[in-house]
């Protein structure tokens, strides 16, 4: 789909939206015009700053980098992988200007063959092509019949730190969203401008509170039906056959990349909220400096259409759709973001792959926007189908999104900390959630997110034995102004998750939407055990909800967080024209 149209849709869905809006209790909007935060527990936690979330923390242009090498398609090759590759090697060893780029790469219009993954192997470089159209653009098509990644910005990375500097937070408790916190003798061990890394553990205490160490069981797929399982359980046979897997101590800590700005005696503040609380009963948390070897910057691709190669006989039914193609054989992703940092990819449009854009938990600061993916081909089951998918990484911003007949169209994994945001995105023909999907994520905003389809639906809840024990999947996560037949946000032991709210005019009200919205949510219920009533209204749950039936001011929590922070400029900076118009013109 042309990006220009995918933007028409996402401004012209919400242009009507915010014309008489309530005020959070959590966040309103002052006397000067400025954002005040208020605390939704006694202990001082407050909803996150989501703004640093993109490229260079937020509020920066994404800069157009002179070409430095360019290509044209060759008609005779079967495949032109070899041939982008060794251009790519060869700007790699290039010196990098001042700002760290060493050039851009032009993929001249027409099409190119892809047998094998393109790989950025160097900071500084940018893969651009002449447009997004399948038409008239730069089009890469995915040949070989396996599972790949068309495109992969650096490679696979750890953060490394001396086990000897690791120092303990005597905090009793540590609010989410704030920044403070201290260190016994904290100006003997840090200085500002320190890269640290603040490690919240996941310790037994805490498992065993949210009960974590005690999921529903649940047969291992394809091994047995359910009414063996409950037979072998019966008589205490069950433990070959259970494929629920507890969650374990350490299995589940989070890790938040951040930057000290001051340093006071045993004070230290940082530069960007927590967007989990420090708990001093459940292990509070440990604060250290870390260094990537290899973690590249300044990276880019953009300005592409992708598609692949796939066997069209290989067909199974879906209920609601009939008959539809489900080829595996084929690459599913199309941009793998790894080791990396202030990076984007923007104006791709791709159809065919289960994934537009993936990110691991070794990147931070990235941007992707104005971005579609459509028409998947694959099954339409677990696995599948992730649009757009923060897997670890954090301060990573989607904007201006677009997607249809995917699954979990903006979707966390597990224990992915934050910040992270989804702002202004709109799927189509939704087959499952958009979500924290897994084993606790904390820290994520979907901002006017507008999902549409029979199984649409927003969710931060326990998903118990899905999966292998998805169990709670996330914290601290923001559904604000958003529209899905269901919006369903649970209350976790220790945390909480929010839908404040709702684009009631974008709420597909149909049969198959409500049928679909009670559907999921007793399919919830069931799988963790949590006894909840469904309301015949999108938003439900034991989370905070607010606005149920209406939108609240501000009409965008990133934006104008956003411009409390930088100011007006830095918004004309990431925004389109009609993004602009919508919230600050009208």
């Amino acid at each position: 789909m042309d990006i220009k149209k995918v933007t028409f849709i996402i401004a012209s869905s919400l242009v009507l939206c915010f014309m008489a809006s309530a005020q959070s209790k959590l966040i309103s909007i002052n006397e000067k015009g400025k954002l005040s935060y208020h605390s939704y527990t006694d202990k001082g936690d407050l909803l996150p700053d989501f703004s640093f979330c993109g490229y260079k923390g937020g509020g920066v242009a994404i800069p157009h980098i002179k070409v430095t090498a360019s290509i044209s398609p060759s008609p005779n090759k079967e495949d032109d992988t070899p041939f982008i590759q060794a251009v790519i090697d060869k700007v790699a060893k290039l010196q990098p200007d001042e700002d760290g780029f060493r050039g851009c790469i032009l993929l001249r219009k027409g099409v190119y063959h892809i047998a094998s993954p393109i790989r950025i192997t160097a900071s500084g470089i940018v893969l651009r092509g002449e447009g997004n159209n399948k038409e008239s653009g730069t089009v890469l098509i995915a040949t070989s019949p396996r599972k790949y990644n068309v495109i992969e910005v650096g490679f696979n990375g750890k953060a490394k730190y001396n086990t000897n500097d690791v120092q303990e937070i005597i905090d009793k408790y540590v609010p989410s969203g704030t920044r403070i916190l201290h260190v016994k003798n904290a100006d003997k061990h840090f200085r500002t401008g320190d890269d640290v890394i603040v490690r919240r553990p996941s310790t037994a205490a805490w498992i065993q509170t949210i009960g974590m160490d005690s999921i529903a069981p649940r047969p291992r797929k394809g091994e047995t039906t359910w009414e063996a399982f409950e037979r072998f359980r019966r008589e205490g046979k069950d433990t070959d056959m259970n494929g629920t897997i507890q969650w374990k101590p350490g299995s589940k800590d989070l890790t938040f990349e951040r930057k000290i700005v001051s340093v006071k005696k045993d004070e230290i503040t940082l530069d960007i909220p927590l967007t989990n609380a420090l708990q001093k009963e459940f292990g509070g948390g440990t604060i250290y400096k870390y260094r990537y070897d290899k973690r590249f910057t300044q990276c880019g691709v953009e300005n592409l259409y992708g598609m692949c190669i796939y066997d069209e006989s290989v067909k199974k039914s879906y209920r609601g759709i009939g008959e539809y193609c489900c080829d595996e054989n084929h690459a599913n992703t199309f941009v793998a973001l790894r080791t990396v940092e202030n990076a984007w990819v923007r104006n791709v449009s791709v159809e065919h792959f289960d994934c537009c854009v993936t990110t691991t938990s070794a990147t931070k600061y990235i941007t992707g926007q104005d971005l579609s993916a459509i028409n998947p081909i694959s099954q339409i089951t677990g696995g599948r189908r992730y649009a757009y998918h923060i897997n670890g990484g954090q301060m990573c911003l989607f904007q201006r999104c677009y997607s249809s007949h995917h699954r979990h169209e903006f979707v966390l994994g597990a224990t992915t900390p934050g910040p992270n945001a989804f702002v202004d995105g709109y799927g189509e023909m939704t087959f499952a959630s958009s979500e924290p999907h897994h084993r606790w994520s904390a820290g994520c905003l979907w901002d006017n997110i507008v999902l549409k389809g029979p199984s649409a639906s927003l969710m931060a809840a326990n998903r118990g034995s899905m999966g292998s024990g998805h169990g709670w999947a996330g914290a601290q996560m923001v559904f604000w102004n958003c529209a899905a037949p269901l919006i369903l946000v649970m209350q976790p032991p220790t945390a909480q998750n929010f839908a404040i709210g709702l684009q009631a005019t974008e709420v597909d009200n149909s049969k198959e939407a409500r049928s679909g919205a009670k559907s999921t949510f007793n399919s919830i219920v069931n799988t963790s055990m949590i006894d909840m009533k469904y309301k015949d209204q999108p938003i439900n749950g034991t989370g905070w909800t607010e606005q149920t039936a209406g939108t609240v001011v501000p009409s965008s929590l990133y934006y104008y967080q956003l411009r409390d922070r930088l100011g007006k400029s830095a918004l004309k900076k990431v925004m389109d024209e009609p993004q602009y118009n919508k919230y600050f013109n009208r």
